[in-house]
């Protein structure tokens, strides 16, 4: 494959993935991502050629209006049921082969396996956004914190890898209304992280609108989410958080059992 038609399978392969939804995407340099990570977590584990990583997300609510739209959406996400992972894999496993068709060999990663890839770094090393230093969500500067990373796309050939979004330090001058916005001080100044709060709180039938934290931020506030995909988010980030903590059913399960 020479270069023109690599150029080309790259330009088809991203106007593919927008009309599927997806309407971000960076590019990481794997020698950038790897050398911080842990051996688990290294993209090199995956694919040991590989290059470069294409993070694919969806900012706003454009994705979840197409799935709802064609119907996926019924039901609520489950142990062994989320629609939205489920298309995704859909989608990104499609532009494997798509690709491997056309000469360019390439891999699938995803951020609701098991392997535990940092997708909110990789997403900053691809240019994406920055990691809020208050909370740990992807800040997009016109989506804010409503973004979703779907997954990535890992290439064994040399790709320029995307710069970040310039003089985007939103948090520096912000008067932080994500941390008084939280009910149980789930996070604070000092950058502790307290999941078992949220969790208890989640599991005690509170927050099912959505997360105050991510509510209050007020980038993209245009952006954020529809008060029906808001509670679906909700009820599948509660079966992680009830798995985790022991909360419900979980609480009669060892907790070595109870891991993802």
């Amino acid at each position: 494959m020479n270069d023109t038609q690599f150029e080309h399978s790259l330009t088809n392969c991203r106007k593919r993935l927008e009309e599927k939804g997806f309407n971000l995407w960076g590019v990481a340099r794997i020698d950038d991502f790897d050398p911080c990570q842990c051996r688990e977590g290294r993209l090199s584990t995956v694919e040991e050629n590989g290059l470069v990583a294409i993070v694919v997300g969806a900012g706003g609510r454009g994705l979840w209006e197409l799935l709802d739209a064609q119907g996926r959406l019924n039901g609520h996400p489950g142990a062994s049921f989320n629609p939205i992972d489920k298309y995704s894999q859909e989608v990104l496993d499609r532009e494997v082969e798509i690709l491997g068709e056309e000469g360019l060999q390439s891999c699938s990663v995803f951020p609701f396996s098991k392997r535990p890839i940092d997708f909110l770094k990789l997403a900053e090393q691809a240019g994406m956004g920055i990691i809020s230093p208050v909370v740990p969500f992807l800040l997009h500067p016109k989506y804010g914190p409503w973004v979703s990373l779907r997954g990535a796309l890992i290439l064994n050939v040399p790709v320029e890898a995307s710069s970040g979004p310039p003089d985007f330090d939103p948090c520096s001058d912000c008067d932080c209304p994500c941390l008084s916005a939280c009910p149980v001080d789930v996070y604070s100044r000092s950058g502790a992280t307290h999941l078992d709060r949220c969790a208890s709180h989640r599991h005690a039938g509170n927050c099912q609108d959505g997360c105050a934290v991510r509510l209050a931020c007020p980038i993209g506030q245009e952006h954020r989410y529809s008060e029906k995909e808001l509670r679906f988010r909700n009820t599948s980030a509660l079966r992680s958080l009830r798995r985790n903590f022991g909360l419900g059913f979980w609480r009669l399960v060892p907790s070595f059992f109870r891991r993802d």
